[in-house]
């Protein structure tokens, strides 16, 4: 089951992809029909999350319990071995679902980021901070196996959640290197002109949203483009985009940022780009980064729980500044622009961190995840 489009269905496409069939029979994809046009049609059967009247996200405990149960219900139409929920409430679904019905069904819960920090940040309602809490915990407790993106993620559900360390698996989200340098070779007319002029350019992609921080990126481009005047490509969309225009607008920067909106082939724009950025105050991957490494591209990013220290392998492969510093995210930036040696540098271990980060290895790692439950039930 996915909710939206991001790095969890990104994920979600790659597994569709790479899932070892000859030891997986039978995949039934469960999701918003909206999402069905982006994800590759290798499954058997799709299901629109619609037709249960599933709620997209967490609203009251008692909402929570009509869509497990209808979700159980639907799992026992469907049959499968093993039920996989990708992110926290498609796993609350999954878990609970198979509880209320008294399936056999084994049952992964799949937390793709950091609840805790997430609700840290953006929850300020005790009552609701602690519902959520009790079901994160619940439905860790109560699944088969817990699978998280990055070694941080799963700390945080140790510690926080009290999750046993051994029901926990860490698998790294996983790229397709080979897919990525062919969809980056497209051509980009639109950014001839930077070519023309070789003017440094700057990307970053994200949902134009709060936990994102993209006002910090900002912050950060006013006093990079002070010293190294240089173009921002700002890819993707969402509630913060008129308020981020509205910003750039005021300091006089309107030539100098390009929102392009969402790509559906970012791999030209991040090829051409002189170094990505990545500001965020949580994140469980961080598969951009990722991205940016595959096609050769210097990385920045703000040191945030958790995943970006572990794509970049603790700073190996692009350079780690702290949380909300606008002076040293641009301070950072501007060294990889004044430097093309250390650039390189950072190239090639990003090509290699890319390479180790492969979409077989994560696929296998799910595969064999998924048969070893589901031997469980046979």
């Amino acid at each position: 089951m996915a909710y939206g489009f991001g790095g969890a269905e990104q994920t979600t496409a790659n597994l569709l992809n790479h899932l070892d069939r000859d030891r997986i029979k039978q995949i039934t994809l469960v999701a918003p029909a909206a999402l069905r046009p982006y994800l590759p049609a290798t499954y058997n059967r799709f299901v629109d999350s619609a037709l249960c009247w599933l709620e997209p996200g967490f609203a009251t405990p008692g909402v929570l319990r009509r869509d497990a149960k209808a979700f159980g219900d639907l799992l026992h139409i469907l049959a499968p071995d093993v039920a996989l929920g990708m992110m926290h409430y498609a796993s609350a679904l999954v878990v609970s679902g198979v509880r209320l019905t008294g399936l056999r069904t084994r049952t992964i819960a799949s937390y793709r980021g950091p609840l805790y920090e997430y609700l840290r940040h953006y929850e300020p309602d005790p009552r609701r901070r602690r519902f959520l809490q009790t079901v994160a915990a619940e439905t860790a407790s109560l699944a088969d196996r817990v699978i998280v993106p990055s070694q941080g993620v799963a700390d945080e559900l140790q510690q926080r959640f009290l999750t046993p360390s051994q029901k926990i698996a860490v698998i790294l989200n996983g790229i397709d290197l080979a897919h990525v340098t062919e969809a980056a070779r497209t051509a980009t007319p639109e950014l001839a002109h930077l070519d023309q002029d070789k003017t440094p350019v700057l990307c970053a992609i994200a949902r134009l949203a709060p936990e994102k921080n993209l006002g910090l990126l900002l912050e950060a481009f006013r006093r990079i483009h002070a010293t190294c005047p240089a173009m921002l490509l700002m890819i993707g969309d969402g509630p913060e985009r008129e308020t981020l225009k509205a910003q750039v607008t005021a300091w006089g920067l309107t030539d100098s940022v390009q929102f392009v909106g969402y790509l559906a082939n970012i791999y030209p724009y991040l090829r051409r780009a002189d170094v990505f950025i990545h500001t965020c105050h949580l994140e469980g991957f961080g598969y951009t980064m990722l991205e940016a490494l595959a096609c050769g591209t210097a990385v920045v990013a703000t040191d945030c729980p958790y995943g970006p220290r572990e794509v970049l392998d603790y700073g190996k492969c692009g350079l780690l500044v702290p949380m909300d510093n606008p002076d040293a995210l641009a301070g950072a930036t501007l060294r990889l622009l004044a430097d093309p040696a250390l650039r390189q540098t950072l190239v090639v271990h990003g090509l290699g961190r890319a390479k180790q980060l492969s979409v077989r290895r994560m696929a296998e790692a799910y595969t064999t995840e998924l048969v070893a439950l589901g031997s469980v039930t046979s």
